[in-house]
């Protein structure tokens, strides 16, 4: 939906695009924040109507803005995504992160494709689904790394690998209860049965910290 009436406005919200937060919040408008696209800031309005398109009008230069009826306010989708945190969600379910998503109002919560089934009923206790987006991934998409286990560090649940094709070991993989391991024929092992020299095919959950050697968590 998109109610753009022609008014008297001479601001470029282009220009001062905090400006425009403030605007919506001195008139208690409800907004899903806004964004930049094709030269112009789309504000996200809660609820537009002919009332609030005329008030923006009034204040905003026509063709620098388009107004986009939308159904969650930005403190909505903020507060829902805290809600995340604030439940220790990311390390119980390990899920890889959050996002909002201004276009399309919505937080996005990445995670594996192995915790689906048990994450989004939890998730869902606490966050209404109308709020959700999920960006499902395959082990197969995450970083792929082949090599052999050079030491393992079990005070700290990680082991050292050399990665094929390289001289020296550069990349340490930790470990938690979430981790998921298998060997050669698909049963699954643990931690304690890793071996040095072990020839193992790792994938990566999430960001890897660019230290020497390098950290990710498998």
């Amino acid at each position: 939906m998109d109610l753009n009436i022609v008014g008297t406005g001479t601001i470029n919200p282009m220009m001062a695009p905090g400006e425009v937060r403030s605007f919506l919040e001195e008139n208690h408008i409800a907004n899903g924040d806004m964004y930049l696209k094709e030269g112009k800031v789309y504000i996200k309005i809660v609820g537009l109507n002919d009332e609030t398109s005329r008030l923006l009008a009034d204040q905003y230069k026509v063709g620098t803005y388009k107004t986009v009826n939308v159904t969650h306010s930005i403190q909505e989708l903020e507060a829902a995504q805290q809600k995340l945190t604030d439940h220790d969600l990311y390390s119980k379910l390990n899920l890889y992160g959050s996002s909002l998503d201004v276009i399309k109002n919505r937080i996005i919560i990445t995670m594996p494709d192995t915790r689906k089934a048990q994450a989004k009923p939890e998730i869902e206790k606490l966050v209404n689904p109308d709020l959700l987006d999920y960006d499902i991934q395959k082990a197969s998409e995450k970083t792929e790394y082949n090599g052999t286990i050079v030491k393992i560090d079990s005070l700290n649940h990680r082991v050292l690998i050399l990665v094929d094709g390289e001289k020296e070991p550069s990349i340490y993989f930790s470990f938690n209860e979430k981790s998921e391991m298998f060997n050669t024929i698909g049963s699954p092992i643990t931690f304690d049965d890793l071996e040095e020299q072990q020839k193992v095919r790792l994938w990566a959950a999430g960001d890897i910290a660019t230290s020497m050697p390098a950290y990710a968590m498998s």
